[in-house]
């Protein structure tokens, strides 16, 4: 007789997951120990203190007169700024007027005796970084130069010349530097 050739395949099946079982348990092992070396955990405390941010400018508003039939063709104006921050600031000066005028340019005369002409922007006047100070220092005084141009100024009825009031605005723009 020709045999029948006994198959076996209860305990190759077997074999084949035990196999399959071990090769998973021994790669998750390799795996969480992966992972955990690149995680960590740490307790503790931080702080941080913030600087203080205080800077002051006096005297930022009011009116100039400038009294072209008196023969004056501009008006003065001054301002000091402190800076009383832990930090150097730069700052700069913004003029708004509170009405528009066209016959009016503004000139800065800083403490260094040069004077600087603003950008001018409808009734808004701009001077960039005007000037820089320390923590805690005090800056000299600023002069503000209201010029009229009097060939572009409106004259009274009868043609004569009149005096003008021109109310402001004036705001520092503070820049930390340090």
């Amino acid at each position: 007789m020709h045999g029948k050739k006994k198959t076996t395949t209860g305990p190759l099946l077997l074999r084949v997951a035990l196999i399959l079982l071990c090769m998973t348990l021994f790669s998750t092992s390799m795996l969480s120990g992966l992972y955990a070396k690149y995680t960590a955990k740490n307790n503790g405390d931080d702080f941080a203190r913030v600087s203080k941010f205080d800077v002051e400018a006096a005297g930022l508003s009011g009116d100039v007169t400038v009294d072209a039939s008196a023969g004056q063709t501009n008006g003065e104006y001054q301002f000091t700024v402190t800076n009383k921050s832990e930090v150097a600031v730069s700052y700069d000066l913004v003029i708004t007027f509170t009405e528009d005028v066209p016959f009016c340019n503004v000139a800065l005369a800083n403490p260094a005796g040069t004077d600087v002409l603003g950008i001018k922007d409808g009734n808004t006047i701009t001077f960039s970084k005007i000037g820089s100070l320390a923590p805690g220092a005090k800056g000299d005084p600023y002069t503000v130069i209201f010029i009229l141009d009097l060939n572009a100024f409106t004259q009274g009825a009868s043609g004569e010349s009149v005096s003008k009031t021109m109310s402001f605005a004036a705001t520092i723009r503070c820049t930390q530097i340090d």
